[in-house]
C-alpha cells in the first residue's frame, strides 16, 4: 500500500518569483554564497549539459548547502526567438536540505536573470573605487531588462544608458521601461560611443560570436561581460582582456564557457574570483574587467532569499 501526500507544492510563475526575489537581499545572499563556497559550507557540482533537437540543450545544474537543496532545470532552444518564442525555460525545485522535503518550485528564466543582475551589481560595488551612478547596457533581451531592473531598484546608479543593435530597439526597451524604473534617468542611444561617453561602467549583455566593445576604453570604465557563455561567443575583444586586470564570478566555470576569455587566451593564474575582492579595498590603477559565467551557488542564493520571503510574509 502506497501512501500519498496531502501537501501542495507551491508553483510561483515569473512575476511571483521575482516578487520573492528583492534586489538588495539578493546581493547580499550572493556574497554570503560566494564566501561559503569558498569555505566549502555549499556544495554546487558542474552542471550537466545534454543535447536537444534543432541546436538545443537541457541543462540541469544542482545544489545545496546544510540548509536548502534544489535542482535548477532549463532548455535553451536559441531558434524559438526568431519566432517570438521564449528561448529559455525552466523550472527550480527547492527542497528542505534536512529532511528532503520539496519547499516550492520557482521560474527559473527570472531567477537566473535577477541573480545574474545581482551578481553584477556586486561586482560594481565591489570593483570600482568610487561608487558607480552611471552604467551603460549593452543590449536590450531578457538579460538587460532584468539589469535594469535590479540596478533600478538598488538606487546607487542614478543613469542607465542602452543601446540596442538599432536606434528603435534602444528607443522601445527605454520606452518599455521608463515609467517602471522611477527615478532612474534612462537614455535609449543608438551609438555605444554615445553611452560611454558618460558612463562608469558598460555591461555587455549579447550573445555575440564577435567583440562588441573596442579595445581600447578609458581607464577608469569598468567593464562587466554577462551575455558570452560558450567557448564561441565573444563580447570582449582580447585586447581589452590582455591589458586589464581579470575577475571571474566563478573560476571553474569560466575556464569552460568564458569564450571571451578563452578566446585570448588570458594567463588562468593571474584571474581572480570576485570573493577574493569582498573584503579588500579596489586596487587602483586601470579598472578591471568583470566576467560572470554564472553558478549553481548563485542559485542558491536566490533560493534562500525566497524562502525567507516567505516565511516571513
Amino acid at each position: 500500500m502506497t501512501g500519498r501526500s496531502t501537501a501542495v507544492l507551491p508553483v510561483f510563475d515569473a512575476e511571483a518569483t521575482a516578487a520573492l526575489l528583492p534586489a538588495a537581499p539578493l546581493v547580499d545572499a550572493v556574497a554570503d554564497a560566494m564566501r561559503a563556497r569558498r569555505a566549502g559550507r555549499l556544495a554546487a557540482p558542474e552542471r550537466g549539459v545534454l543535447p536537444l533537437p534543432e541546436g538545443g540543450r537541457y541543462l540541469v545544474m544542482p545544489a545545496a548547502d546544510e540548509h536548502l537543496a534544489l535542482t535548477k532545470s532549463l532548455t535553451v532552444h536559441p531558434g524559438r526567438a526568431a519566432h517570438g518564442l521564449p528561448t529559455i525555460q525552466g523550472q527550480v525545485l527547492v527542497a528542505d536540505a534536512r529532511d528532503g522535503r520539496p519547499l516550492m518550485l520557482l521560474d527559473a528564466p527570472t531567477l537566473t536573470a535577477r541573480r545574474t543582475a545581482a551578481v553584477t551589481a556586486l561586482g560594481l560595488r565591489v570593483l570600482s573605487t568610487a561608487p558607480v551612478r552611471s552604467v551603460a547596457l549593452l543590449g536590450t533581451g531578457a538579460q538587460a531588462l532584468a539589469h535594469a531592473r535590479v540596478l533600478a531598484e538598488l538606487g546607487e546608479v542614478r543613469a542607465l544608458h542602452v543601446v540596442g543593435r538599432t536606434t528603435a530597439q534602444a528607443d522601445a526597451f527605454a520606452e518599455r521601461l521608463a515609467a517602471e524604473l522611477g527615478s532612474v534617468e534612462l537614455t535609449a542611444h543608438g551609438h555605444l560611443a554615445d553611452a560611454l561617453r558618460t558612463a562608469q561602467a558598460v555591461v555587455t549583455l549579447t550573445t555575440s560570436l564577435r567583440p562588441v566593445l573596442p579595445d581600447q576604453q578609458p581607464a577608469g570604465l569598468l567593464v562587466v561581460g554577462v551575455g558570452a557563455f560558450t567557448p564561441q561567443m565573444a563580447e570582449l575583444p582580447p585586447a581589452l582582456l590582455r591589458a586589464r586586470r581579470v575577475v571571474v564570478d566563478a573560476l571553474d566555470g569560466a575556464r569552460h564557457e568564458a569564450g571571451d576569455l578563452i578566446q585570448a587566451a588570458v594567463v588562468w593564474s593571474g584571474v581572480t574570483e570576485l570573493v577574493d575582492h569582498l573584503d579588500a579595498r579596489p586596487e587602483g590603477g586601470a579598472a578591471p574587467v568583470f566576467k560572470t559565467v554564472g553558478h549553481a551557488a548563485w542559485d542558491l542564493a536566490a533560493a534562500h532569499v525566497a524562502q525567507r520571503m516567505l516565511t516571513t510574509s
